[in-house]
């Protein structure tokens, strides 16, 4: 019997015009597979979204490596996409014995030995489930950018070039989040997300670079800009695991640190946040949640926003 510790490798993304490429490695319990593990493609939206947590539950190992579209643009898709792949064997937590991985070649610059299997992720069952993994990941991701960018459909398409997408590229250029390396990418310029020096744009384009960075730290975005009523508004509510988090996004340009804009929650201001937060939820119907609230700065002072996190910011009184 062959006991070799074996990883399946496969990516999610490498097509689309816009968000990233994601890999993931799978090394699956022999005595314990999933059943009814194949391409992720051949898979409707709700058996994926089953087979990833029955496959998260039972795997030995799960490791998943993400590249965002700032990085495909600075090199290219496949070398970001073997790039996903060397960060998702990495994050395996142990080094397996050998990695097989789907398609026509292998991952340059992995010290371990490999073996590339054409239409793996229909194969072998490791090579399906990481495929399985990769793409219900990147749509997770996907659909919390949906609620960023939503004039662009990414909760349907995902980032690829349907007749919706391509209709707004043309009409509204690109998004943040748009790989300006592709065409017709390269021919939408950017009209709606400009921010350079322009401080009117500091609180919009701060909402937005702290959802992204949400997202990039693995929430799940579920609300930008919500409203009460008359309440007034929550900057941005998402979730991680179990927990829900409500998140005030404060920009500014021109100050040496955070500490005047962390000033500018005041009591009166938290107080506010917590009622609009409590309508939230009994709009929701949800009884007594895990319940967070954050702070996020966004520093325009450089051409490089500088984005902080202050998780369990404050406990509204």
């Amino acid at each position: 019997m062959n006991s070799k510790i074996m990883a399946g490798v496969d990516e999610a993304g490498r097509g689309p015009l816009a968000g990233p490429v994601v890999a993931a490695a799978v090394i699956l319990d022999g005595e314990n597979i999933p059943y009814g593990l194949k391409d992720s493609k051949k898979l409707t939206e709700k058996r994926r979204t089953a087979l990833a947590i029955d496959i998260r539950s039972k795997a030995q190992a799960i490791g998943v490596g993400i590249v965002h579209e700032q990085d495909i643009d600075r090199t290219n898709i496949l070398k970001a996409t073997f790039e996903a792949m060397r960060r998702a064997v990495a994050d395996l937590g142990t080094i397996p014995e050998e990695v097989q991985v789907d398609g026509n070649f292998t991952i340059p610059d992995l010290l371990i030995d490999q073996i590339a299997i054409v239409g793996g992720d229909d194969k072998v069952p490791a090579i399906s489930a990481a495929s399985i993994i990769a793409k219900t990941t990147r749509d997770a991701m996907m659909i919390s950018y949906d609620v960023l960018f939503p004039d662009y459909g990414f909760k349907s398409h995902k980032g690829y070039g349907s007749a919706k997408h391509m209709e707004v590229l043309r009409e509204k250029g690109r998004c943040p989040i748009h790989r300006r390396s592709f065409r017709p990418v390269t021919d939408c310029p950017n009209e709606l997300y400009k921010y350079f020096e322009w401080a009117s744009a500091y609180g919009q384009m701060g909402e937005i670079f702290a959802g992204m960075f949400l997202i990039r730290q693995g929430y799940s975005l579920i609300a930008h800009s919500y409203h009460a009523s008359r309440g007034g508004e929550l900057d941005l509510i998402a979730t991680l695991d179990a927990e829900i988090v409500f998140v005030e996004v404060k920009s500014f340009a021109g100050e040496e640190d955070d500490t005047i804009a962390l000033e500018r929650v005041t009591p009166a201001k938290q107080k506010q946040i917590a009622r609009i937060a409590e309508i939230y939820l009994r709009y929701r119907e949800l009884e007594e949640p895990d319940c967070r609230f954050d702070i996020i700065t966004v520093n325009f002072s450089n051409p490089k926003p500088v984005i902080n996190h202050y998780p369990d910011a404050y406990l509204p009184l």
